[in-house]
């Protein structure tokens, strides 16, 4: 294995003389440039000390700054660091050497925890002292107006090519860092990737499913039906919602105990599950409320399952008679409906067959026409 501490930032980069020069290009850095700053190198060596003295004065205006610096050794290394950068700066000369301080600025800067926004607050606040000087080098006489803004912008170039050199070992989280961490995490992985598997199908399964009929619950319901609407009006297709409850399945588990009444609905489940298609989607409401999402499929498609499912129900359930109300609510594709807007039109078409039961008990089904029909009357396969 590659030791990382045998090779430099620059090498572990693969910034080549080449490389950098390519990066010079992309930010118009020139050997005009370098002219420029360096013509300036002797007015600001001068100043130097006056110039670190207000940058930091400057910056520990800000508490933010202040609590990261910390004490007053700390901030003497940064003066001198300051100092030496701005040199550079002004050297006229940005190679490998050069990167590889602006990388080393990154690694200091990222592990002594300053933000991306403080740092860049610093450059902002550094080229505007530098720009002063300019202004002062015209001003004494030292440089004409066109000179002093040619270094202006010689500056702003190299700044903005040092920054991105500097963000690397942010975004880049530094290639050491990063693939030591890649390593660390690949082993951990290997222990752990079966386990995770299947406590996440575990959990997800909890999370979803509805623990006495296998089917989605309550709030898994509304995540499909959103889904399953997107897909739906995305592929200009109907969907179709059907929505039932039991008759009188409160006298059952009265009667009988709800031991009783929790076997008829697992079995009701295990119904539901065998009659529909294999693109729908079975839902537990709640309670003895349930759901069945039809992406694609018609009001008649609707009628064909619910007849499936009723003959299933009968042929597991000859003991006890309990039935079904049932309402179906057919939406889009022109005019799509949202899932709350469905439940509803569905619910209330319930609620009308579950009336007509109540006054001949039966199996009794309402469409998205809103038209009433007992199961072995309702003609099935028609469209809306």
């Amino acid at each position: 294995m590659m030791l990382l501490t045998n090779h430099t930032m620059v090498e572990q980069l693969k910034l080549t003389d080449r490389k950098i020069e390519l990066i010079k290009k992309l930010f118009y850095l020139t050997k005009e440039d370098e002219n420029n700053l360096l013509a300036a190198e002797p007015f600001i060596t001068r100043n130097l000390d006056a110039i670190v003295e207000e940058f930091y004065a400057n910056q520990l205006t800000h508490s933010e700054v202040e609590i990261v610096i910390g004490d007053s050794e700390t901030l003497s290394r940064l003066k001198n660091s300051m100092r030496g950068y701005i040199q550079e700066v002004f050297s006229g000369t940005y190679d490998q050497n050069y990167v590889t301080n602006r990388l080393r600025v990154g690694i200091v800067h990222k592990r002594i925890g300053v933000s991306p926004a403080l740092y860049m607050s610093a450059v902002r606040l550094l080229w505007d002292i530098l720009s002063d000087q300019f202004e002062k080098q015209y001003e004494e006489g030292l440089c004409s107006r066109n000179e002093a803004d040619e270094r202006q912008r010689s500056l702003t170039k190299l700044l903005m090519f040092d920054v991105q050199f500097v963000f690397e070992t942010y975004t880049g989280a530094l290639v050491a860092e990063v693939q030591k961490a890649k390593q660390e995490l690949e082993d951990y992985a290997r222990d752990l990737v079966e386990t995770v598997a299947k406590q996440t199908k575990e959990l997800q399964e909890l999370s979803s499913q509805d623990g006495l009929t296998r089917l989605l619950n309550h709030r898994a319901f509304y995540e499909r039906i959103r889904i399953e609407l997107a897909g739906c009006a995305r592929r200009k297709e109907p969907l179709t919602l059907v929505y039932f409850d039991l008759n009188d399945f409160k006298l059952l588990n009265d009667h009988y105990g709800h031991i009783v009444g929790d076997h008829m609905l697992e079995a009701l489940g295990a119904t539901i599950l065998s009659s529909i298609r294999e693109t729908d989607i079975a839902c537990r409401y709640g309670g003895d409320e349930f759901c069945i999402i039809m992406p694609g499929a018609t009001n008649g498609h609707a009628k064909d399952v619910c007849e499936r499912l009723i003959n299933g129900f009968v042929a597991r359930n000859d003991r006890h008679q309990i039935s079904f109300s049932i309402g179906i609510c057919q939406t889009g594709p022109d005019k799509p409906m949202s899932g709350d807007e469905l439940v509803m039109a569905a619910d209330a078409r319930m609620y009308l067959a579950k009336a007509q039961a109540k006054l001949e008990p039966g199996f009794w089904l309402c469409d998205t026409q809103e038209t009433l029909g007992k199961f072995g009357l309702f003609a099935s396969g028609d469209d809306a």
